[in-house]
C-alpha cells in the first residue's frame, strides 16, 4: 500500500496507523499521520539494537518523506 493514499475509514472515529496500518481510535498525531497508543508504546520500550528498532525507523521516516511533499 502506498503510504501516501489516505484508506477508507471503516470504522467512525478511527483512523489508521503509519506504522500498524490497523483501524485503532486512540494514539498520536506526528504531524499528519497517526500512531497507535500500542505502537507507541511498543516504540518507546524497543531497544536500539532490537530488530524492530530499524522497522520503526523506517516507518517514521515516511512521516518525514510526507510532510517535504506536503510543502512542496
Amino acid at each position: 500500500m502506498n503510504l501516501y493514499q489516505k484508506k477508507v475509514n471503516q470504522y467512525p472515529d478511527t483512523e489508521t496507523c503509519l506504522i500498524c496500518e490497523k483501524q485503532k481510535a486512540l494514539g498520536i498525531h506526528l504531524y499528519h499521520s497517526f500512531i497507535c497508543l500500542d505502537c507507541e508504546m511498543d516504540i518507546i520500550n524497543t531497544k536500539t539494537n532490537d530488530q524492530k528498532y530499524q522497522f520503526y525507523v523506517r516507518r517514521l521516516k515516511q512521516v518525514q518523506i510526507s510532510e517535504k511533499r506536503r510543502q512542496a
